[in-house]
């Protein structure tokens, strides 16, 4: 196993046991890494000093809002919600791939949580690696905090589908509280922003269709087989889960309120920085989401201000406008 997968294992059980409110410090985080390395046999302990670099890591890269507290001499995560986007591992070898997984299960809704656990135990001693193959190990996105309930048996019926590469004909609950039935391949499940979702092709129309889990009340299941889609699972990877598009050469003007945090995210998010002489920054997006950028921009609550493109200056000002009246 190569340094950054077990690096990336320790930070995803780091963030999960935070989440768990178990205000793990290095020394008590390397005690349990070391005994999951005796129980499992598997190479994933590390020093308290090891830990320490990765608490760095998550502080300063991934701009974790991680804090120590003195009383229950632990760290844990000033806002619950934050999500840590796990750095995918699928060119690693299986036992690897199996281990990010039960360290991640606690994360995982059951009865899904129990089905992991047993069939990453077996996968690990050598009598079974039916449980995953290729497609799911690429496919696989994990990430921290659920901000909507899934239905366990939903969930599991949804996974197992995917799993086994079989149509589902769900009932899907869409915004209006319509309800809609779909035959569909589920190429793919992911975990965005708190939601988890499975996309893949509708059966009939083969289009391109995306899923929040928790708005499907029903599922049959073992209606046919599919072939995964491997191309449609590697461009979700390079491009997202969505696929709205994007506009290009966005600029912004951003006050010097908030440039310190523009500073901060520039190195992951590569946007342009221009300083000005009265300390605001002129910020130039990468090809962005629309829908993203407006609310980030009503976020900021006016020190924000859009000078390009037009249309989207003229979208935030109303979408502003509309604020104000209903909080007037």
């Amino acid at each position: 196993m190569s340094n950054q997968s077990r690096q990336a294992l320790r930070l995803i059980k780091l963030i999960a046991e935070m989440k768990k409110n178990n205000y793990p410090n290095a020394n008590s985080f390397s005690e349990l890494l070391r005994t999951i390395d005796i129980d499992e046999n598997v190479d994933c302990g590390c020093s308290a000093r090891t830990i320490m670099r990765d608490i760095r890591t998550l502080q300063q890269e991934y701009h974790a809002p991680i804090s120590y507290d003195p009383v229950r001499r632990g760290y844990y995560l000033r806002n619950p919600d934050w999500e840590f986007q796990v750095p995918i591992m699928s060119e690693e070898i299986l036992s690897m791939t199996l281990l990010g997984t039960r360290l991640a299960s606690d994360l995982l809704p059951e009865p899904l949580k129990s089905s992991v656990d047993s069939a990453v135990e077996k996968s690990l001693t050598g009598n079974s690696t039916e449980f995953f193959d290729d497609a799911m190990i690429e496919s696989l996105i994990c990430a921290t905090g659920i901000k909507a309930a899934v239905e366990p048996a939903i969930f599991k019926k949804v996974f197992d589908g995917w799993r086994l590469h079989q149509v589902l004909t769900l009932t899907y609950r869409k915004p209006n509280g319509e309800d809609r039935r779909h035959r569909f391949e589920p190429h793919l499940i992911a975990f965005h922003r708190g939601i988890w979702y499975v996309k893949g092709r509708e059966c009939d129309s083969r289009e391109v269709k995306c899923y929040a889990i928790q708005r499907i009340h029903a599922v049959e299941f073992g209606l046919d087989t599919f072939e995964t889609d491997r191309k449609l699972v590697e461009n979700t990877k390079r491009n997202g889960l969505f696929e709205y598009p994007r506009i290009d050469g966005v600029q912004l003007r951003c006050d010097a309120e908030i440039a310190f945090y523009l500073r901060e995210h520039q190195k992951i998010k590569k946007f342009k920085l221009e300083p000005q002489t009265d300390g605001s920054l002129i910020v130039t997006l990468r090809p962005a989401f629309e829908h993203e950028v407006i609310r980030w921009v009503l976020g900021e609550a006016g020190h924000i201000e859009v000078l390009y493109p037009a249309e989207l200056r003229r979208k935030v000002a109303a979408a502003a406008q509309k604020v104000c009246e209903r909080n007037s």
